[in-house]
């Protein structure tokens, strides 16, 4: 167990003893005293754990001591929870049941000789612990308090993925690796490789990072990979990955004119294995760069085809900057200058390490005394072995001074593998009682990376540095509690997991983030039930996407279960309902169970469940009753209403009442089966989504009375049957993504500038829609839907225009706008506000942003598809599209003017009218069902830059043209379902 968790676990130890004391089953069975007493001999042990703790690394005694105590806290926490399983039973039954049956199953003569059994094992494990707690005597260990529980709160950080401010002393770095990329051209080998190379926790990643996102590399390559690589140089896993980016970057598989490829955190010193990777990329066009990131010179020596860049540690300035932001608050310096010197003197031992100094720095910042910053550099730092080629051990003291709660949350990275995406979610949920403040405050302290959010802003995956990783491997020591694997776990021939019994009973996790999906049609009811017999005290069981046909009612024996993750098994149709007997289950992953049906009618007994997961559950056909008496409830993912008529309805299926009391739910919620029916109005009441304040999303198949709370971000409305959108949607001030769907009777929608954060629009199958707007706001200051990125309208055949009333036009229509998606609408009236003035002025009109620089409408936009319109894209809006990369028109005519088109890349023309207008700047182009194309169309050989022509089912092309040749740049060339002339 892991340095700094016994003081946590022994702190649980206390409350449940302290809890337990006053259960009336604790009382029947008469062992109240004995719990007490137990719990107050392991406050004693707990006083002195930290000290222990500290001292074990220099005493043989000490550490065999804390091993002896570690498995008598295990056993105890093991014991402590059974009696609390089986006091919760005793009140859960006693609330279902009648009085009659009650008294029979809580009769004397049943619960003697279990009472009796539970006293003595109760006796034995406070005997156990007063002899451990005797044996502390001879050691001399002192009573230590803990570091306070420091929230993330206490200093505020923002967590963009790669903010700039905070990368401090790599300018001549990034500049360096950009000038030998941009050289690449001139290089003997088509692909060029650099490796950067350095110690662990200098920055390589973050250098790459910030060469990869430079303005001048997205301009010069056409395409950017990026890689992980990380220990396992496995070529056809890289190549694997390699395609999986190129499908993620670009879906129509374009052919790369210049390719930047990053390959992070490679090991592998095997020439050979180098080789052969090297031969399969060599093919790429002349100016492609691989960027390389290494911890080894020898790596960096065979991979180089151009010289390796050293990145090398922060000079003392650079340091003692970035020393600053971590360990004081913003803007702040200390009054006392003798805490810049003690400073000074720590960041000898940092050796110019960004990581290392954000981690001391951080672990400092809440150190408020003189005494307490020279007490950790004598004490405790300047015992560390100086090695500026070995910074893991300095990194390791930031560790050590982690609350024990931290220390935790930290080790349970350890269950996954290196470079692992984690989620988010699945870390909160996965350790009892840790919750978001947890995560956050270890992301403040540099112990987590790569962060990604979602579309709403938030938080949703991240990696932790490996050499973070490595010191959680460290601290959780070989005696691991868990089953976890890159690999398989199951043998695929027997289907058994191969694992001792002896060390079955120690196993309190069953983890596979990398579980590969069965295709093997053998079943594995057989695996589920070894796993149930044989891990008695398992907390977490993961058998996700094992191809699980069936859970067997066995289930109900784990019965410390907390975490059970089910999902991707495709095949389960429903739960036993044994599984309601798992009391203490927290978190049930059903979600891309495609077939589940229903779940448990008794469900209302899992009374500590937090987390159900059932989105993808396709086939779920109602919700069960009693599920609103779950008020623990956090997440719910669907709530599927019976598509039968209420009256028909069977008492076992819930209503939306069930939504009633739990107020706790969070995240994404959908609603589905909605109807305008009898008593709907009065149903939607009763779900009270009003008072969920902290849901982010909800999708709703809706009446108008379903009103939600107004800190929702995103809304999904689908065949909504009102003709003006909903009264309570003008509420939803925070909106970042709002979506209507199939909603036939709508006309109007309410004034969208009413949502100023406001990102994603999409509009879907309003056959009635007029106008997206009422009305214009009187206000020519203000901007429409200033932070919209993407607008999506299609299928809105009666558009007239944005607004009903129309009084101001000074203003522009979405500066920031990136991407346009316009099917089956009037182009015309869809882009009327883009055209306001335009022939008077010749120009779109323009506003200065905050930053003062000027920004025209639509100038930022890179993606644009236009469907199944008789109009042209008008030629005034041409010139502000200077971003645009990306140009779709299907059934619909070009433009005149696309020469101002200057940055496009792609376009593809289908089933339009073809008339060629000079574009020198692209790089891909397909034409496609252009029944009138005799002959490729004339100014095309002047395009040097095309790389990919394709041209699909244009049945009247007779003939590839001689000056196909002038086409310098191009690499592939594909003509489908055409009548060439016979010859």
């Amino acid at each position: 167990m892991a340095e700094g968790i016994l003081y946590d676990v022994a702190a649980g130890i206390i409350g449940k003893a302290g809890n337990l004391a006053l259960k009336e089953i604790v009382l029947i069975w008469s062992v109240n005293d004995e719990i007490t007493k137990l719990g107050e001999t392991v406050s004693i042990i707990k006083a002195v754990l930290l000290d222990a703790e500290a001292k074990q690394h220099n005493s043989e005694a000490i550490k065999l001591w804390l091993k002896g105590l570690k498995d008598a806290m295990c056993d105890a926490d093991d014991l402590l929870d059974e009696i609390s399983t089986e006091a919760l039973r005793r009140e859960v039954m006693t609330r279902d049941k009648k009085a009659k049956e009650v008294r029979i199953f809580f009769s004397k003569s049943n619960q003697l000789a279990y009472g009796l059994r539970m006293g003595h094992k109760v006796k034995a494990m406070r005997e156990r612990f007063d002899e451990i707690a005797a044996a502390r005597n001879k050691f001399g260990l002192e009573e230590r308090s803990e570091e306070s529980r420091v929230r993330y709160m206490a200093r505020k950080q923002t967590h963009s993925l790669l903010p700039a401010e905070d990368v401090i002393g790599r300018e001549d770095d990034k500049k360096a690796i950009i000038a030998s990329l941009l050289d690449c051209a001139n290089a003997e080998e088509n692909v060029s490789v650099l490796p950067i190379f350095g110690i662990g926790g200098l920055g390589k990643m973050t250098v790459a990072k910030l060469v990869f996102n430079d303005e001048q590399i997205k301009n010069h390559f056409e395409l950017k990979l990026w890689v992980c690589v990380s220990d396992d140089f496995d070529v056809k896993i890289i190549v694997e990955k390699i395609l999986e980016c190129v499908k993620n970057e670009k879906p129509k598989d374009l052919e790369m004119n210049t390719l930047m490829l990053v390959l992070d955190d490679v090991w592998n010193e095997d020439r050979e294995k180098w080789f052969s990777l090297k031969a399969i990329l060599k093919g790429g066009t002349r100016g492609s760069g691989i960027l390389l990131t290494t911890r080894s010179e020898k790596v960096a020596e065979i991979t180089h085809s151009k010289q390796p860049h050293k990145l090398k540690g922060l000079d003392d300035q650079q340091s003692l900057s970035l020393f600053k932001k971590m360990a004081f608050k913003e803007g702040e310096e200390p009054k006392n200058a003798s805490f810049v010197e003690i400073g000074k003197e720590i960041l000898k031992m940092c050796v110019g390490v960004p990581l290392a100094i954000r981690t001391i720095g951080g672990m400092l910042y809440f150190k408020k005394s003189e005494i307490e910053w020279l007490l950790f550099k004598n004490n405790e730092l300047s015992k560390i072995p100086q090695n500026e080629n070995d910074i893991l051990p300095t990194l390791k003291l930031s560790y050590d001074h982690l609350p024990s709660h931290l220390k935790q949350c930290f080790t349970y990275c350890s269950l996954f593998p290196k470079d692992y995406k984690i989620d988010k979610s699945c870390l909160i949920n996965i350790p009892e009682d840790v919750g978001y403040e947890y995560y956050m405050d270890l992301l403040w302290r540099s112990f987590f990376q790569e962060v990604e959010e979602d579309k709403l802003g938030n938080i949703s995956k991240f990696k932790i540095h490996d050499l973070m990783h490595d010191i959680a491997i460290q601290v959780t020591g070989s005696e691991s509690t868990t089953i976890y694997s890159k690999e398989n776990v199951i043998d695929k021939k027997t289907r058994h997991i191969p694992i001792s019994l002896s060390k079955a009973r120690m196993i309190r996790t069953f983890l596979l983030p990398c579980q590969p999906e069965y295709y093997s049609n053998r079943s594995i009811f057989s695996t589920c039930s070894e796993i149930i017999a044989s891990f008695k005290f398992i907390r977490l069981l993961d058998l996700h996407n094992m191809g699980i046909k069936t859970i067997p009612s066995s289930i109900k024996k784990l019965k410390h279960l907390r975490y059970l993750d089910l999902s991707k098994n495709k095949d389960i149709e429903m739960l036993p309902n044994s599984i309601v007997k798992l009391y203490n289950l927290q978190t049930l992953k059903l979600s891309n169970c495609h077939s589940f049906k229903e779940l448990p009618r008794d469900i209302n007994k899992l009374v500590n469940l937090r987390f159900l997961k059932n989105d993808g559950c396709s086939s779920l056909t109602h919700m069960p009753n009693g599920l609103g008496q779950l008020t623990n409830l956090q997440i719910l993912s669907r709530f599927v209403m019976s598509k039968d008529r209420i009256d028909s309805v069977p008492r076992s299926n819930g209503g939306l009442k069930e939504l009633d009391k739990l107020n706790e739910l969070r995240g994404n919620l959908s609603i589905e089966n909605l109807k305008h029916r009898k008593d709907a109005a009065l149903e939607c009441k009763d779900a009270n989504l009003k008072e969920k304040q902290r849901l982010d999303r909800l999708d709703l198949k809706l009446v108008e009375d379903l009103q939600s709370h107004i800190n929702l971000k995103a809304l999904s409305l689908e065949r909504y049957g009102g003709v003006i959108s909903p009264r309570w949607l003008v509420s939803l001030t925070n909106l970042v993504e709002f979506k209507l769907d199939s909603c036939k009777k709508c006309q109007y929608l309410p004034l969208l500038d009413q949502f100023p954060s406001l990102k994603i629009i999409d509009l879907y199958g309003l056959d009635s829609l007029e106008h997206i707007s009422d009305t214009e706001r009187d206000n020519s200051d203000s901007l429409f839907c200033p932070s919209l990125e993407v607008l999506q309208i299609r299928s809105c055949p009666n558009l007239k225009g944005w607004w009903r009333e129309r009084r101001l036009t000074s203003f522009p229509l979405f500066p920031y706008l990136e991407s346009l998606d316009l099917v089956n609408c009037s182009l015309k009236q869809s882009l009327e506000r883009m055209m306001i003035n335009n022939k008077t002025s010749g120009n779109l009109p323009s506003f200065a942003s905050s930053s003062s620089t000027i920004i025209a409408p639509l100038s930022k936009l890179s993606f644009m598809n236009i469907e199944n319109t008789e109009e042209a894209l008008p030629e005034e809006c041409l010139p502000n599209l200077i971003s645009l990369r990306t140009l779709t028109l299907y059934k619909c005519p070009l433009p005149q003017g696309m020469q101002y088109l200057t940055a496009l890349q792609e376009l593809t023309i289908a089933d339009s009218e073809m008339e060629w207008q000079g574009l020198r700047t692209l790089l891909s182009l397909q034409f496609s069902r252009l029944p009138k194309l005799v002959s490729f169309p004339m100014g095309l050989q002047y395009v040097s830059s095309l790389q990919k022509l394709e041209i699909w089912m244009c049945i009247s092309l007779i003939a590839i043209p001689e000056w196909i040749c002038k086409l310098i740049s191009l690499q592939t060339l594909q003509i489908w379902d055409w009548n060439p002339l016979a010859k």
